[in-house]
Order: C-alpha cells, then structure tokens, then sequence
C-alpha cells in the first residue's frame, strides 16, 4: 500500500499543490492556485453534476433490480443457493472491458438485437441508444450490478427469519412485514451497495469514453484529459484530490452511519 498507493497519492498531492515545477523539481512553495481554477471553473462542476447524476440513477436502477435479485435467492430458494450466487457472478468473470464491448455489440444500430427486431416487423427502423446518456447508464447497470446483489445478499441471508415470523404472528401481512421489518433490517447491505457501486460509476472512465459522446464525459475522463491529453498534471492533481475528498467523505459518513457491523457483509 505505501508502495503503490500512498506514494504515487503523495506525488498527486505535491503537484495539486504546486510544489512540483515544470522541471519537475520540488519546491517547497505550497499553493491552492490549481484548486482555485478547478472550483471557479464552472465546465468542471457541470461535468462533476453530470458523473453524479449517472452514478445516481445507476445505483438507483442497481438497487431496484438487485434487491429483488438478492431477497428471492435468500428466502424462496431453498437449496443450492451458491450455485445461483456462482451463476449470477460467472458473466462478472469476464473482463470489464470485453463485457462493455459486449454491450456495444447489442446496443449498436447494427447488431444482431436491433436486425432481429426489425426483421420481425417489431420496430420500423434500429433503436439508436449508442452515444447517449442511456446508454452510459444502461452499461453501467450492467457491469456493477453484481456490486448491489452481493452485499444484499449477504445481508438478508444472516437476517434472523424468528423477527419475520413473529411479525407474521403479530397479524402483519406480507407487505407490512417487508416495510416493517425486511427493509429496515437489510439498510446495512443497501447501504454497502450504495457504497461499492457509487464510488466506481462516479468515476468511470471507460463506459463513458467507449458508449457515450462528448455531452456524456464525466470527472474520469475530464482527469485523464489534464493527465494524458493536455498534459496538465497540476490541474488533474487538484482534480483528482477534490474527487477523493468527496468519496472520502462517503465512506466516513457510511462508516459513522453504520458502523463496523455494516462493513461485515
């Protein structure tokens, strides 16, 4: 970790900072200009607004197919339940990158999907989905679903079954049990995938980059356009730095919030 994290976490700091010149020299002159020019930039904070509002709706969408997902494997299934876990994790096996290319095969005007549909006279002309917001949302569902059923699972599994049946011996219906007591007892694994999903999408770079267009960059991409294309490390520096910070204070949140209970799915 001091190797390969914190160290190369230091050197992002001393130029966010502008203690590295362009020489790539220390000095030890410490200064917030690069900070300065990133908040009073209002392009960054559209694109930052942009990246939470994709990582939003995809946590959203995540949480309401996965919970599903996750209470039906803990409490209709029976027997074989790791099987269905390995099942639902085994397209996660693959590369995130071949899975995003995958997507790009089904989603473009062109595939086989949109071919097929027409052919069958279900739609008059190919779905163009490619290059838009729903596009960078629906492949990000995609690729970190499997981030919210996990801890979902994990969560309802060890939920102590006597508290359903006792609700249900009290007189509360299906419904009433599940907003009584299912939902408020699963917070903790809600929470968790909150957390594992939000924190990546926020800062994707790849899906962006590959299924949408230049109205669908986000702070990933905006990052390694100062570290790779305008070669402003100083200015990526501070934007990175910013970045971290605010999903530093995600997991501090969290972790006041829930506790160490919670980080024991």
């Amino acid at each position: 970790m001091a190797i390969w994290f914190y160290a190369p976490f230091f050197i992002v700091g001393l130029y966010s900072f502008d203690m590295i010149n362009i020489n790539r020299q220390i000095v030890f002159t410490p200064s917030l200009v690069h900070y300065s020019r990133v908040l009073s930039w209002t392009g960054a904070m559209g694109i930052f607004l942009r990246s939470l509002y994709f990582a939003g709706v995809t946590v959203l969408l995540c949480l309401l197919i996965g919970y599903p997902v996750a209470y039906y494997i803990s409490f209709k299934i029976k027997k074989y339940k790791d099987l269905f876990i390995i099942l639902f994790i085994i397209p996660f096996w693959v590369s995130f990158l071949l899975r995003t290319y995958a997507m790009m095969s089904i989603l473009d005007e062109r595939s086989f999907l949109n071919t097929l549909l027409t052919s069958l006279g279900l739609i008059d002309s190919p779905i163009k989905i490619m290059y838009t917001d729903a596009a960078v949302i629906l492949v990000m569902v995609y690729d970190y679903l499997v981030m919210m059923v996990l801890p979902l699972y994990a969560n309802l599994e060890k939920l102590d079954k006597t508290l359903l049946e006792a609700a249900s011996t009290l007189g509360a219906g299906p419904v009433r049990t599940f907003l009584k007591v299912t939902l408020p007892l699963s917070m903790p694994g809600i929470l968790a995938g909150f957390l594992l999903v939000f924190i990546p999408t926020v800062g994707e770079f790849v899906i962006p980059e590959l299924v949408g267009g230049p109205n669908n960059y986000m702070v990933g991409n905006l990052i390694y356009e100062f570290f790779m294309g305008a070669r402003h490390w100083w200015i990526g520096s501070a934007l990175s730095m910013l970045f971290i910070a605010f999903i530093l204070s995600l997991v501090i949140a969290y972790v006041r919030k829930i506790g160490e209970r919670g980080l024991a799915f």
